[in-house]
């Protein structure tokens, strides 16, 4: 049985706009689907609601079909302890509520949750479906929060705290290749971040190409919906 290939983006903002842009536009050519993965706050400085030009094409993107996830409240500069990563369900619960609302009201409403660098607490976890979500994708898989149901599914990630120089990327294809060979679902997300450097970029389609070739059915994060 194949395995599933689920693509997504995070660090989408004013600067990296463009750049995901285009990896959109050549992943879409391989009819491969991107997710994209917003927060309503960028490294304490950028928001969401202030950059028209950024909220616009994420509106453009949603309306033409493209999965938004909620990606934190703050996502912070690489370096920090990632948001969500040791929460109890108190500090998680204030920081949903804010995100939730923040986003809701630009037109952003979404029930699939994935925290900064996929590090997911327990009292996150838990809190979650007060608010509505039905998804939450962690760094082990994904979790239908409605019904106990979970997805394993391993996540490979360039750029957000994770690596992104040469080697690190021929890991990430090898690793793609390599598990959808074995009928496992595969996860690749990049950083906007690092989209600027023309390599980085072309071995994340690689690495998607080659989980592809080797049986994975290219999905959405929605797949556990019934």
């Amino acid at each position: 049985m194949n395995g599933h290939l689920l693509v997504s983006i995070s660090s989408i903002f004013d600067e990296t706009r463009k750049d995901v842009a285009k990896l959109i536009s050549h992943l879409d050519r391989e009819e491969i689907p991107v997710s994209l993965l917003v927060a309503p706050h960028i490294d304490g400085n950028w928001h969401l609601v202030k950059d028209s030009a950024t909220k616009e094409w994420l509106l453009e993107q949603k309306s033409a079909g493209r999965t938004i996830i909620l990606n934190g409240f703050d996502q912070a500069v690489q370096g920090r302890r990632a948001e969500f990563a040791t929460l109890d369900s108190h500090e998680a619960r204030l920081r949903l509520k804010g995100a939730t609302r923040q986003m809701e009201s630009i037109g952003f409403a979404t029930d699939i949750f994935a925290p900064p660098r996929w590090r997911l607490s327990d009292g996150t976890l838990a809190v979650l479906p007060e608010f509505g979500f039905k998804i939450a994708a962690s760094t082990k898989g994904l979790y239908q929060l409605d019904t106990g149901e979970f997805l394993a599914a391993r996540n490979l990630s360039v750029g957000e705290g994770f690596g992104a120089a040469k080697w690190w990327r021929r890991n990430i294809i090898r690793a793609a290749q390599r598990g959808a060979s074995k009928g496992n679902s595969i996860r690749l997300s990049v950083s906007g971040r690092n989209l600027a450097d023309k390599k980085v970029a072309r071995d994340f389609v690689a690495a998607a190409i080659a989980a592809v070739e080797q049986g994975a059915t290219p999905g959405h994060y929605e797949l556990l919906r019934r």
